[in-house]
């Protein structure tokens, strides 16, 4: 009704000479709420004419709408504040290539921004299958008039992308669980995004690598040929055999991906010819301190694919590091010299690899592994090697390729009541942040004591991985973990989920909580979206928050507070007392709906308990 009698003043309006009275022009604005935001509420905005999008931080949101005066209100808002996004210039003149971030996932608002785009004179490049980004050339001028679009969160510059075995199968396990249970990567699929590769050596001819992109120009053919042989050279030269010799390969070269987000989903789709369950990446953009666009998008690609990604931090010995490294949803990895020898005593950060923490304290790397002297495929011909490739470029496929030997125990049933299953790596496979949890709850930390320490916890993340030490735990408690959840328990604001767990007293306690977080804000101060907490109790009713006193040393201390910033959290107690332990997970904050798969706004996580 009101639809038709607008119109029909505008029609009277036209045949009148009268002018038509303009509908109201929608803004955006940063709203902030007193609370957790509920169900109900949401609904209630939505009737309000309310868009509502990106979760900024303390219960604030962008939001668009025409008419602030009636939200403004509502008893559960705080604050009401107009919002224009702040474009990050290039330094040079002329056109350069920015990442455009929507408010929020809409063809629509995809489709308006980059007519707007055009109509200034700047080229679209990508219209992601996101809906959410836009990579667009653009000069000064039209990023700032871009930036004044009520759809626009964030514009950000991107960059050129850039790039960052024998010791290292037998220091991460994969000799040990090769001989216990035959796993060499049978039945594994996984990606190797890089700059080229050279697809004849004869490392790759057992099981050709299958190309998800065309190759990269030949004179870029040596950094994606290391870090593919790394996880996939077949064993000709027994010294160079891979992590997954027996895996299947993909190759990408970065510099023929045009939207990520649909590369990344061609490689989940079931009914397609990847099937892969992680991508290794030795590469990123620029350098940086900040959760920039590119991190937001990596977020969004996890979020929505579901896929292990892992992401090397760079190699400047300081925070500078690749924006896809600090996404909250990747699994990032740092490094440290190894000398070449398989004693753990003399290994050294030694002013390497890029580290931690994020700009707003997340814990980053979360892996590390070796920096130097590791020994893999190269160019020059058919059969050639080399014993010297290192950096966070070397660090990533190590800890990516033991990934791919724990989804190959996962599908034979290691965490699932023993082996034997031979299940479908691809159709089996855990969660992400359920793959993610494994690999940080089962890793071996170097010893290190103070935040000035050589390989303090921002340096050397977690630890390194270890699929000997996932194998052995899992036979030890008769093929299960005493905790595995894979995303099957749901929470909503204010909930918990409590499980018991017997420790007899005489090993140590390992308590690790992740999950995949929606994207954040590029213009918070905070990338974490939701807040999930871990929450450990002792039987004598001592309480170990998640995280707590593990940034100045390997053993988790008792009291402290909650954890607001990390996604991974964990809680390692080195002479646990016997008898029964509580390990909780409480939904602080549900700001964003984490579980999709159902109506209300809850979230889902992976824990893991050994």
């Amino acid at each position: 009704m009101l639809r038709t009698l607008l119109s029909a003043i505008s029609a009277f309006a036209l045949i009148s000479g009268v002018p038509a009275v303009a509908a109201p022009a929608e803004s955006a604005y940063l709203l902030q709420f007193r609370t957790t935001l509920s169900d109900a509420q949401r609904h209630q905005l939505k009737g309000l004419g309310v868009r509502l999008g990106a979760f900024v931080q303390d219960g604030t949101y962008l939001a668009r709408m025409t008419n602030t005066s009636r939200v403004s209100r509502l008893s559960y808002v705080r604050d009401v504040r107009p919002f224009q996004a702040q474009p990050q210039i290039m330094a040079l003149g002329g056109s350069s290539d920015y990442l455009i971030t929507l408010v929020e996932q809409d063809t629509r608002d995809q489709q308006t921004v980059a007519a707007k785009v055009k109509s200034l004179g700047g080229k679209v490049n990508v219209l992601s299958e996101d809906r959410e980004h836009i990579m667009a050339a653009l000069d000064a001028g039209q990023a700032a008039q871009l930036a004044k679009l009520p759809a626009v969160l964030a514009i950000d510059p991107v960059s050129a992308p850039e790039t960052d075995m024998a010791i290292s199968r037998e220091s991460t396990g994969a000799n040990a669980v090769e001989a216990a249970g035959g796993y060499r990567g049978q039945g594994v699929r996984g990606e190797v995004m890089d700059s080229g590769f050279l697809l004849t050596h004869q490392e790759f001819r057992a099981r050709p690598p299958v190309q998800h992109t065309s190759n990269g120009p030949s004179n870029q053919y040596s950094h994606g040929t290391s870090t593919y042989g790394q996880i996939f050279a077949s064993g000709v030269s027994s010294a160079h055999r891979g992590l997954l010799p027996e895996g299947q390969g993909i190759t990408a070269a970065y510099s023929n991906v045009s939207d990520r987000y649909a590369h990344t989903k061609q490689l989940v789709d079931p009914a397609g010819q990847y099937r892969a369950v992680f991508q290794s990446n030795s590469w990123g953009g620029s350098l940086t301190t900040a959760y920039t666009s590119e991190s937001q998008q990596m977020d969004r690609i996890v979020f929505d694919h579901d896929i292990l990604i892992c992401q090397s931090q760079s190699n400047t010995g300081n925070r500078s590091s690749r924006p896809q490294a600090w996404a909250k949803n990747v699994l990032s990895v740092g490094a440290h010299n190894h000398y070449n020898t398989l004693a753990r005593t003399d290994d050294r950060w030694a002013g390497t690899a890029s580290i931690g923490p994020a700009a707003d304290g997340r814990i980053k790397p979360e892996l590390s592994n070796y920096f130097d002297r590791i020994d893999t495929t190269t160019i020059g011909s058919d059969t050639a090697y080399r014993p010297d490739f290192g950096g966070t470029s070397g660090a990533t496929p190590i800890t990516c390729g033991n990934a791919g030997l724990m989804f190959q125990m996962w599908a034979d049933g290691v965490f699932d009541g023993g082996p034997g299953k031979k299940r479908d790596v691809f159709a089996s496979r855990p969660h992400a942040s359920t793959a993610k949890a494994l690999l940080i709850n089962a890793a071996d930390q170097h010893a290190f004591s103070g935040t000035a320490h050589d390989m303090t916890r921002t340096h050397q993340g977690w630890g390194t991985v270890s699929v000997r030490n996932l194998h052995d735990r899992a036979r030890a408690g008769g093929w299960k973990l005493p905790v595995l959840v894979n995303e099957t328990d749901l929470v909503t604001t204010g909930q918990s989920r409590k499980y018991a767990v017997a420790s007899n007293g005489s090993t140590p306690l390992r308590a690790t909580l992740a999950y995949t977080d929606p994207a954040g804000s590029p213009t918070a101060a905070k990338a974490t979206v939701n807040d999930l907490t871990l929450k450990v109790t002792a039987p004598d009713g001592t309480v170990y928050w998640g995280n707590n006193g593990l940034l100045a040393g390997n053993w988790s201390t008792p009291g402290g507070a909650a954890n607001t910033v990390d996604t991974v959290e964990n809680v390692l107690v080195q002479a646990p007392a016997a008898g029964t332990w509580t390990v909780e997970v409480i939904a602080t904050a549900v700001n964003v709906d984490g579980h999709v798969e159902t109506a209300a706004t809850d979230a889902d996580y992976a824990l893991v308990v050994s």
